[in-house]
């Protein structure tokens, strides 16, 4: 009788050990996650501007704060001047900050006919919409920094002072399969310009010298860029494309304030900006 109580005591033991063992099996090592070598998705940002627009210098202030919050690197702007708010009035505002390709993008996205400010992150639609406005640029911004990138995008500037041209090489890595529909666009902006500007936060509302930053200049191949392949990539696939480019006649940008902005976007199907790269123009 007296090994009773021993008994229970051992078989009780042995029933909480084979409980542990149960309720926490030994986890069998998992495989890291394939980074893309550490590539970041970076976010573009298209505010749609103009220098009669007495809103767009907050949206502005907007968009640049969510640059220095993530970074210049991974959120690139590009104050794209077009629609009625970007027309010439002389006295008071006599300079064009718009250019051809900036207009064509305003007509086709449509963005002056909803009203600035309002803008594209990424060229993707959030809550139903495809034109943000600048409350909705943080949270879109935040939301695609944080997906697994599709490409990894090298651009390599060589700048020639004499000719003020540009041959810019650049790698398109697949870091997934691909289609067709990948375009390669590089844009020039300039930034550090000063003007006149409307702004309904300080009273007169016109600012003389107002600073325009990222400001799109031109596009080195077209609005819509060229076509990567004709046919679906594999995953590891890496592209090369050579762009070359002259300032036009008549130009007074000043390259060491001008930056290119590369970028991956699905022409003709989704519009979706697939990945976005900045590089200077100059190694000033």
């Amino acid at each position: 009788m007296k090994l009773l109580p021993f008994l229970l005591v051992a078989v009780l033991s042995l029933t909480l050990w084979s409980c542990n063992i149960i309720d926490n099996p030994i986890q069998a090592p998992q495989e890291p996650t394939d980074t893309g070598q550490d590539v970041k998705q970076n976010v573009l940002i298209e505010d749609y501007t103009g220098h009669t627009c007495g809103n767009c210098p907050e949206a502005a202030d907007v968009a640049h704060q969510i640059q220095t919050t993530y970074g210049s690197d991974r959120v690139i702007v590009v104050a794209v001047h077009a629609g009625p708010f970007a027309t010439q009035i002389p006295p008071e505002y006599p300079t064009n900050w718009a250019c051809p390709e900036g207009e064509e993008l305003d007509k086709t996205f449509r963005i002056s006919r909803a009203g600035n400010p309002n803008g594209l992150v990424n060229r993707t639609t959030y809550n139903g919409k495809f034109i943000q406005s600048k409350d909705n640029w943080a949270p879109v911004t935040v939301d695609l920094l944080a997906k697994s990138p599709l490409l990894d995008i090298k651009a390599s500037p060589t700048w020639n002072s004499t000719s003020k041209s540009v041959s810019l090489a650049v790698d398109v890595q697949y870091l997934a399969d691909g289609t067709e529909d990948y375009y390669l666009c590089a844009w020039i902006i300039e930034n550090g310009l000063v003007g006149d500007q409307t702004d309904y936060r300080v009273s007169p509302s016109h600012v003389t010298n107002y600073k325009f930053e990222h400001v799109l200049r031109g596009t080195l191949n077209g609005t819509w860029g060229e076509q990567l392949s004709a046919t679906p990539v594999a995953k590891g696939t890496t592209i090369t494309k050579q762009i070359n480019y002259t300032f036009p006649d008549g130009k007074t940008w000043n390259p060491d304030n001008c930056e290119l902005v590369v970028f991956v976007h699905r022409y003709g199907t989704t519009k979706n900006v697939v990945q976005v790269v900045k590089t200077k123009l100059t190694s000033k």
